[in-house]
């Protein structure tokens, strides 16, 4: 599947800009545009766990066109279903990059294992969403957020504050790079001294949900802690309360989602979910930002208060950021070298300060923790800036 956006309001070309077309011009850079790609998982099992992420994305962009672009050029992408599979993933990539000539690519999905090397190897700049361990591998490779890397003890710290002793992982079958993330979560815990007493690879649709909620309970953990796409939760809290199952805990790694509250919010009441970047309910002039560019710039979109709206908006600024420090006549490689010098990139106040360039290396020892009321109809703020500690490399 393909799609083309192309902002409006661009100011015009530069005399820099002109002098950067013809033999030596890098892939994917004109007198008057700037052409990325897109990769996101638009079909498959993967496709209903990132509502809002093109509506992120095309608010971003649109304002930056809007203002005349960077460097007078236009930002516009077109975009390849990877539908959640490496195979797709890698096709997909091949087909943005060799044939449509991006310069850089824009990935949100948790397949990014396919086109890694395909990308590192040629060195195209990447910008997304670190849901998997190859992000911590190539140097290519950019999130505003990692929560990969050596693992902390900040989610230890929370559950054990909380009065969780023992915990069990639910996490996605659907994605290798998952289980790297509960490994992680894991050795988190113990290090507070938080037992792991089970762990279990759910798909929705092919295992029971009964049966998982059966093997929850009987494990006796007062503690979950669920790496599943989000609207897989519900069901699954709703068994286990059924079954007389009642955790001190439920830790979700994603699902700070409003939509998912008017549709399930009684089941959910409770829910702790963390969170990298300023809350909605923080309010303040950056998340009113936010939210007159979805307005504006993605009137489609019937909920901007999406994590994903806002994780999409956040990353696509990070490249945008990388393509104004590359300079008036950007390559791939001065794009990767312009990355490393945003040493205290904040997204206009979305995010604490970070040093883009390193955060592949290390995991975020500090976020919020989003609960939801006891009605389900709204989140607040649990706890603000919760830090830890790294705990070292990953075992």
């Amino acid at each position: 599947m393909l799609g083309l956006v192309v902002g409006t309001g661009c100011s015009g070309t530069t005399a820099s800009a002109s002098s950067c077309t013809g033999d030596g011009a890098a892939p994917g850079v004109t007198r008057d545009e700037v052409r990325l790609g897109l990769l996101y998982p638009d079909s498959g099992l993967l496709a209903e766990a990132f509502p809002g992420l093109r509506a992120g994305v095309d608010a971003r962009l649109g304002e930056v066109n809007a203002t005349g672009g960077i460097q007078g050029r236009k930002i516009v992408y077109e975009w390849r279903d990877d539908a959640g599979t490496a195979e797709g993933n890698l096709s997909g990539a091949r087909e943005l990059v060799d044939q449509r000539g991006a310069f850089g690519v824009l990935e949100f999905t948790a397949a990014a294992t396919g086109s890694a090397k395909y990308l590192a190897d040629r060195r195209i700049p990447t910008v997304g969403l670190a849901a998997e361990d190859v992000w911590t591998k190539y140097g290519n490779m950019f999130s505003f957020a990692s929560t990969l890397a050596a693992p902390v003890d900040t989610y230890g710290r929370f559950v054990k504050e909380r009065g969780g002793t023992s915990a069990f992982l639910l996490r996605s079958a659907m994605s290798a790079g998952v289980s790297g993330a509960a490994l992680r979560i894991g050795q988190s815990l113990q290090a507070l001294g938080v037992d792991v007493v089970g762990s279990f690879a759910y798909t929705s649709g092919a295992d029971s949900v009964t049966d998982v909620a059966r093997q929850i309970v009987s494990s006796g953990a007062d503690t979950v802690v669920t790496m599943i796409t989000p609207a897989d939760l519900p069901p699954v809290l709703r068994a286990i309360r059924e079954l007389g199952g009642s955790p001190k805990v439920v830790l979700s790694l994603n699902g700070y989602d409003h939509s998912l509250l008017r549709r399930h919010g009684p089941d959910l009441a409770g829910v702790l979910v963390p969170v990298f970047y300023r809350p909605f309910e923080a309010g303040g002039a950056p998340i009113q930002h936010y939210l007159d560019a979805m307005a504006r710039y993605s009137p489609q979109t019937d909920d901007a208060e999406q994590e994903f709206g806002l994780i999409g908006y956040i990353n696509t600024d990070l490249f945008l950021r990388g393509l104004q420090a590359a300079g008036p006549c950007p390559t791939r490689q001065s794009f990767l070298a312009g990355m490393r010098t945003l040493t205290r990139y904040d997204a206009g106040g979305l995010i604490q300060p970070t040093n883009a360039g390193a955060t592949r290396g290390r995991q975020s020892t500090c976020f919020a923790l989003m609960q939801v009321n006891p009605s389900g109809s709204a989140f607040g703020v649990a706890q603000d800036n919760l830090c830890g500690r790294a705990l070292g490399p990953t075992l």
